[in-house]
Formats: C-alpha cells, structure tokens, sequence
C-alpha cells in the first residue's frame, strides 16, 4: 500500500484480518510512501507485520532498479505466497517484483483513472504485460472501475466488490441520536448534513458549502458536518468565512468514530468528480442516513439495481433543492433508508466479499 491512513482500502483489511487469521494466514503490510502513516498502529493491533519501504521517485532511476532488486529479495526471503498490490503508482513493480521472487501477485483497481490519449498506450502495454508475462491478477471494486479498465485500457478484470464493518456500522435510534448529539453539542431540532472524505479538489467539499449557504434562507438551524482533512481544507474554511456560515459548518478533523457522526446526522452527501467506490456512502447508508450523490462514476453505481440514492446533476444548486426536500419529507428519507441498507447488506458483506478475495489468493498460490 502507499501510506497506511484512515482510508477504504487500509479499514477493510484491517476489519477482515481475523477473517484471513481464522484461514491460517499470516498478514503483512508494506507502506511504499515517505510517510508511514497513523493507520500503521491499527494493522498492528489487527495482527499485521508492518514494514515501511518507501518506494523511490521515477527522478531517481538507479535507486528505484536497486529498489526493486531489494524488494524482490524480502519477497522471496520472507517467503510470502501471494503479494496484494494496492498503490497504482507502484503496481508495474510489484508486480515485477514478485515475478522475480517467483511469487504470483493480485492488484486492485480502486478509481476511475483518467489518462491522456497520448499516454493511454503506454497504460494498457504495462497492464499487459503485468498480466500476461508476470502473471498477476488485475481485481476491481466496482461496476464503474471495471468498465474504465475495460474500456479505456482493454482490461478485463475479476469484479469483487469492497466490503464495510457491519460491526461498526448499523442503525440507531432516536434515543441514540440525541445522545450522541449531545456529546458533540448539535441541537436536537437543527436539520444535520454530512460527509466523510478527505478535502481534496476531486471531493469538492465547496459544493456542500454553497449549497448550505443556500438552504440556511429556508432551514435556519442547518448544520454541515464535515469529516476529513487534506489539501483542500483550508480553502474550504475561507469559503465558509465568506458566505458567513460559521456557526452552521463544522470542520470534524479525521475520526475514529464515524459512526457517531453518521448517527447524528439527517442526510449524507458526496459532491466528487469521481469515485471507485465511496466507502463513506455505504457506510452512511448502513446507518440508514439517506444519500444526495452528484451522478458521476463510481457513485451512479449504487442506483444500478434500483433507486437507492438520489442522483443529481453536479450542481450545488440542485443539491440544495434536494437537501430542502429531504427536510420536508420525513416518508421520502424513510423511502431510501430501508432500500438502501439492504442493498448494502447484500452487495458489500464482508463475510461475502472477503471469501472472494481469499479464494483469489488461493487460485494464484495453487498455480505456482
């Protein structure tokens, strides 16, 4: 993996780690990036082996060959049987890697990766070459990713969707509600929206923003509950400042009890330019707290079956309106909240997908 944080990849493993002890696997876990970290502790207590081997910049051509010389020799001296790639950025290696170890290796796609036609060649000559010299297994998480490795980069792939913690992650009640808004001082009549993600400019947290600037002239006590940190942040506080929302946006920081968060809240949204999957979301729908999506990859996914989210166009205005709708019809949020947990309890199980992935590893440890 790149660093080891509170992200979708890094939780599932870490929820499913006793799942694959119970298999007799032994765990480890490599972060490729400068920065190990603050979810390294949690692989730890999981029952993982943590190693952290920064994976060299392209600048710096002879460390990375040296790189992967060493790495290729910890494969075959630990004696691992399958390597699990998830960093994009490192999966060509890896994967060469673990073919010189004479291990087989699996990589998951988890996003919808834009490339330039110019460099697309390059992308699908590298994932051919992974698959069909190297033997590596290409996974992917959802319908979206799927389609864009198959169509954008002639890649078919072996679909297991992601999976949550339904041990952390079920309903409350109003009881457990005014509890926990209590504890984090939110009135018990103010109308809560919320999301969870890293502040990037793929995530758009700016589009809740201005949004909520809009539907505080209808639903004065509104409250935006804001999850997450990142490279965007401070942006979106300025911009909070200037539509005079001080009291109605609150910046959350990264936590280890989302679910408190989610609880508490009335409706969930998620603004991005793209997703593989959004974890949060489903999450925020095992809570039963009803979804506002901007129809884009990876989000349009969860509607594939049946209306489960509500859809809208990327426009903060429409989302809005939406948000106003929900506040005034309690029989419509009840619509999409039953709906949507069972959908999530068929098509994200852990105890489902994690039997997938594990028979993944079987398939290429049988075939070395």
């Amino acid at each position: 993996m790149h660093s080891l944080k509170y992200s979708g990849a890094e939780i599932m493993y870490v929820d499913a780690a006793s799942l694959f002890q119970e298999r007799g696997c032994k765990l480890s876990v490599v972060a490729t990036a400068e920065d190990i970290g603050e979810f390294a502790l949690k692989f730890r207590e999981a029952g993982y082996k943590v190693y952290h081997m920064p994976y060299p910049s392209r600048s710096h051509f002879i460390d990375r060959l040296l790189y992967l010389v060493k790495f290729s020799i910890f494969l075959k001296k630990n004696r691992f049987d399958v390597v699990h790639i998830h960093a994009n950025k490192t999966m060509f290696g890896m994967a060469f890697c673990a073919w010189v170890a004479g291990k087989r290796s699996v990589y998951t796609s988890h996003n919808v990766f834009p490339t330039r036609l110019l460099t697309r060649p390059l992308h699908i000559a590298i994932r051919w070459i992974a698959k069909k010299w190297w033997n590596c297994k290409f996974q992917t998480i959802s319908d979206s990713v799927y389609k864009n490795e198959l169509k954008r980069f002639k890649n078919k792939t072996i679909k297991i969707y992601n999976w949550y913690g339904s041990d952390r992650f079920f309903p409350g009640n109003t009881e457990e509600k005014q509890k926990f808004r209590k504890e984090i001082g939110i009135d018990k009549d103010a109308f809560v929206v919320i999301s969870v993600g890293g502040c990037s400019p793929i995530k758009r947290h700016s589009e809740i923003i201005k949004a909520v600037a809009l539907v505080k002239k209808e639903i004065p006590n509104i409250i935006y509950l804001h999850l997450g940190e990142g490279e965007s942040e401070q942006e979106e506080k300025e911009l909070v400042e200037q539509l005079n929302l001080l009291d109605n946006v609150r910046f959350i920081g990264n936590q280890n009890d989302v679910r408190k968060y989610l609880i508490s809240s009335d409706v969930y949204a998620m603004t991005s330019k793209f997703e593989g999957i959004s974890m949060t979301t489903i999450e925020a729908m095992a809570c039963k707290i009803p979804a506002i999506l901007y129809d884009v990859p990876g989000l349009r996914d969860f509607n594939n079956q049946k209306e489960i989210t509500i859809l809208i166009k990327e426009d903060f205005n429409v989302l809005a309106e939406k948000i106003i709708s929900l506040y005034n019809n309690e029989i419509q949020r009840d619509k999409y909240t039953m709906e949507a947990q069972d959908f999530v309890n068929k098509n994200y199980s852990m105890i489902i997908n994690f039997e997938k992935v594990y028979q993944l590893y079987l398939d290429q440890k049988e075939v070395l």
